[in-house]
């Protein structure tokens, strides 16, 4: 897996991909609360994120599944929209249909503070 699989890093100067990396990751352990994210790596990798942000949805669907609203609402997601995507997706399918739309918000967020900022 490669850096085309996080939102807006192509859009960044090459020298600020880890930072935007270290502050993706911080703001979906912030985001996904109850569920624990764990240490944010020194030198994030884009791979490394999106397997952690897949094992965190699993588990938040699996074991907070009354606490996915309260994340959505978090992450600044559409609840009824995301529910019913869900609902219309294969069971096999949702976890990597809910990161990929919560990577897609979650980096817009960290590359628009870091852009105008």
């Amino acid at each position: 897996m490669n850096n085309e699989v996080i939102p807006y890093i192509d859009q960044l100067p090459e020298l600020s991909h880890i930072e935007f990396l270290r502050k993706l990751e911080a703001q979906l352990a912030k985001d996904l609360y109850p569920v624990e994210w764990g240490e944010i790596a020194e030198i994030p990798t884009a791979e490394k994120i999106v397997n952690r942000l897949h094992e965190a949805l699993s588990l938040l669907i699996e074991k907070h599944g009354s606490s996915l609203g309260q994340v959505l609402y978090r992450i600044d997601m559409p609840e009824g929209k995301i529910r019913s995507q869900i609902a219309s997706t294969a069971a096999d399918q949702r976890v990597a249909l809910l990161a990929s739309q919560v990577l897609e918000r979650e980096a817009k967020k960290v590359w628009l503070r870091m852009h105008y900022s």
